[in-house]
């Protein structure tokens, strides 16, 4: 195949692409290149590779030509020009007398979203082989002398399937989701509770600090996603652990609750804060809400507050929607 037909085919490419000599002057560039990047839509031919883009890709071009014609390897770089990002590959060709030459192959740049679902994916797979795994051990585990590895079994297809939830939301909000929201319609708070109490009850007992569930009998299903108000939880805990002094006690509760805003589930935490003046009034701490995960509130559609009681300590209160009958 001539020369002359070798350019027209790279003409039929909607990439742009670049040839270059040993001098770093340019000897082709296709159609695409000239309808994207040129001002004037004229052939580039003869001018110095660099001198076609501006400011930083400018430098880029220039380094990565150097460096391709001295090593004689590919180069990656990104550059961009006109208002478009674009994802750049120099690579050698030999010219005259085995002098190395360069071509320029010009792709657009992936999009943020473009790239978060492709991290999505690769997170997404690994999920599911182990969960698979997991579950497959789970149904071969039988017999007293396995309760211990079933337990651990079950523990960590727990954390799988809280991972693969907010991957899930991951891809939710890249796919054009507009903020956070609950995908599960309805949770079972003592099923909540007991699975935040299994999770904690180690780091509880490292710091001699004890845990008390408390969950009225019947307490009603609520509105919103059981993953999310267990990470919600889950982190509340930690941070009110980290604040408790060693010997005293944390509770966790569940109830029903009434009144003016209507029918809903009430989950507070209830932590020995201390108070500076014993003789402090109650009052509610309004920074509560900034130190806590705001898009996890918003998910859950919930109400939290936390209220500083003299001398009973400090009560953190999440108000979900009751589930309707």
């Amino acid at each position: 195949m001539s020369d002359a037909q070798g350019q027209s085919l790279l003409n039929f490419l909607n990439t742009p692409l670049l040839v270059g000599d040993p001098e770093g002057r340019v000897v082709f560039a296709n159609d695409a290149f000239v309808r994207q990047l040129t001002v004037n839509g004229e052939s580039p031919h003869g001018e110095s590779l660099a001198s076609l883009f501006a400011g930083g890709g400018r430098e880029a071009v220039l380094a990565s030509v150097a460096e391709v014609c001295s090593k004689g390897e590919s180069v990656n770089f990104r550059i961009r020009e006109a208002g478009r990002g674009y994802l750049a590959l120099a690579s050698p060709i030999h010219a005259e007398e085995s002098r190395v030459g360069v071509v320029i192959l010009l792709t657009d740049e992936p999009t943020l979203d473009s790239r978060l679902l492709d991290f999505h994916r690769e997170i997404q797979e690994p999920l599911d082989e182990t969960m698979a795994c997991l579950e497959e051990l789970l149904e071969a585990s039988t017999g007293p002398r396995d309760e211990h590895f079933v337990e651990v079994l079950e523990c960590g297809a727990v954390a799988l399937r809280r991972a693969r939830k907010w991957s899930g939301e991951l891809h939710r909000l890249i796919g054009g989701g507009s903020g956070p929201k609950a995908i599960d319609d309805f949770l079972q708070p003592s099923h909540v509770l007991r699975q935040v109490e299994s999770r904690l009850l180690a780091e509880f007992e490292r710091a001699k600090v004890k845990l008390s569930l408390l969950i009225n009998p019947g307490v009603s299903r609520a509105v919103g996603d059981a993953t999310m108000l267990e990470t919600l939880l889950v982190r509340l805990l930690r941070q009110r652990l980290a604040q408790a002094p060693a010997g005293s006690s944390i509770s966790l509760l569940a109830r029903d609750t009434g009144g003016a805003l209507g029918s809903g589930v009430l989950i507070s935490v209830t932590d020995p804060h201390q108070i500076s003046n014993p003789d402090a009034k109650a009052g509610s701490d309004p920074g509560e809400y900034t130190r806590m995960v705001r898009e996890i509130v918003s998910a859950l559609d919930a109400e939290i507050v936390t209220v500083v009681e003299p001398p009973a300590g400090r009560v953190t209160s999440i108000r979900l929607a009751s589930a309707p009958n």
